[in-house]
């Protein structure tokens, strides 16, 4: 159960790119994202879900201050965290941590387990709890990874291993906020499902909210608590899961519901009574008998 008030909340988020232009003139710039505002509790996951180019990882990137944005503000804690800097922003890092798509490239090949996992922690000065290689096994060994490899390179692992790593390394520094941005796209099926159920687990222990970044809805189904869906910029729906998978308002949520594979027939035949209800009230507002 979240809290009441959010976690962080964003608000009106504005991204804009530049288009090019000449040494006279500048070129009309591209809005990744528009006017886009979110909020993300405690203990749950929202899901931020549309095509590829959507602008859902723009926002995952300006929620985690990776990006500047061009307008709009991130409040963490309800505090604006928009225009930190320094040590503060670093503090606030420690709080955002961020789980990426491809592990072999957000994981440095020439370092150890044990340095990539201790590394956000050095990064900011931090003592390190009953020392690196105790502090690291301790992680790989909630993470499902062998403690003894701890003095292994990434290239050593299977990607699902490899993502793992990455989700310990977030965990160091006791998030509070974790993102994942397509953490899972990348991986086999089956290994999908065990990371899920790992990050469900990770979730229940320590309480902290998932901001789930994914264009698969089947995989977004399996753990999200409330769902956004983005199209061209923008958020044009927003509801708890149940309600977005089994009554989607919008077009294009149905449009990419309809992508779905059908593997839970009790599901697929609420989704069509709720089509089938639909269309019976727009019949009905226009005076066409059934």
């Amino acid at each position: 159960m979240s809290d009441t008030a959010p976690l962080c909340r964003a608000t009106g988020l504005v991204k804009e790119f530049g288009a090019g232009g000449t040494m006279f003139s500048r070129g009309t710039p591209f809005r990744a994202v528009d006017d886009v505002s979110l909020e993300m509790h405690r203990g749950e996951t929202l899901a931020l879900v549309g095509e590829s180019g959507s602008g859902k990882s723009t926002t995952a990137r300006l929620v985690a201050r990776l990006m500047e944005p061009t307008a709009g503000t991130v409040e963490f804690e309800g505090r604006d965290v928009t225009a930190l800097s320094g040590r503060a922003l670093h503090s606030f890092r420690s709080d955002v941590q961020v789980i990426f798509q491809d592990p072999y490239s957000s994981l440095n090949p020439r370092h150890s387990v044990e340095t990539l996992v201790t590394a956000p922690l050095v990064y900011q000065k931090r003592t390190i709890p009953g020392g690196a290689r105790a502090f690291t096994r301790s992680l790989m060994e909630r993470v499902g990874l062998d403690p003894a490899h701890s003095d292994r390179y990434p290239s050593q692992f299977s990607g699902g291993q490899a993502q793992r790593i990455g989700i310990a390394r977030a965990l160091a520094v006791k998030p509070k906020l974790v993102i994942c941005d397509e953490a899972v796209s990348a991986l086999d099926v089956s290994v999908q499902a065990q990371v899920i159920n790992l990050l469900r687990s990770l979730q229940t222990d320590e309480g902290f909210g998932y901001l789930f970044i994914a264009h698969d809805l089947a995989v977004v189904r399996q753990i999200a608590t409330r769902v956004a869906v983005m199209s061209q910029g923008r958020i044009v729906e927003t509801g708890d899961r149940d309600q977005i998978f089994s009554n989607p308002q919008h077009d294009y949520t149905r449009t990419l519901l309809a992508a779905v594979p059908r593997i839970d027939p009790e599901w697929d035949a609420r989704r069509r009574e709720a089509q089938r209800s639909r269309e019976a009230v727009g019949r009905e507002s226009v005076g066409v008998d059934a």
